[in-house]
């Protein structure tokens, strides 16, 4: 799977524009950066070079960060509520609000399912949405994965496209410490 951070570009121009003033060139950080995720894995391109982000166990479940964890936390889906029609990427989808319980989502899993931050009670009650297309097809599912009082909430957002379509990403060969990819070293 490929994904390029949102925000990451702005974030780190920001960062870069209040550096300014420091000897150290922040620059790369500005640029899109490309990742790879490789089960547990994410390998990230910075600066020419790659550099490895390991979110968990291989074997164990996949960590919040993942971008494929909404999927594992919709096997917890419940009380499905329809919110009307709508369109992903040029695909007509039904879009609907659903009830995440994670104690069943970790018993449908072989390798269990993460919990994201907040109160235990809480982890049977998480938001959720999801886009269905016509073949019962997810194409989005955005899970929230952060409600603390007092904070704007996150949302872990997954789209999915180019179903059926052959696709091999080899993982980087060589892969260097963040320190060393950021320059810090």
């Amino acid at each position: 799977m490929w994904q390029v951070p949102l925000g990451t570009a702005r974030l780190a121009a920001e960062l870069v524009d209040r550096n300014s003033a420091c000897d150290e060139d922040l620059s790369q950080l500005a640029e899109p950066q490309e990742m790879i995720y490789d089960g547990a894995d994410a390998y990230m391109r910075v600066a020419g070079k790659w550099t490895g982000f390991f979110l968990g166990d291989p074997g164990g479940p996949r960590g919040v960060n993942d971008p494929v964890w909404p999927l594992d936390a919709l096997f917890g889906a419940r009380e499905a509520v329809e919110l009307g029609t709508d369109t992903v990427r040029g695909e007509a989808v039904t879009h609907y609000r659903v009830t995440i319980d994670l104690a069943q989502a970790d018993a449908a899993l072989p390798a269990g399912v993460t919990v994201p931050t907040g109160p235990y009670r809480a982890l049977s009650q998480i938001s959720a949405e999801v886009w269905l297309d016509a073949k019962g097809l997810a194409r989005r599912i955005a899970v929230l994965t952060d409600a603390e009082v007092g904070r704007d909430p996150i949302w872990s957002v997954l789209e999915l496209w180019e179903f059926d379509v052959t696709a091999e990403i080899v993982p980087p060969a060589e892969v260097v410490s963040p320190r060393a990819a950021f320059g810090v070293e």
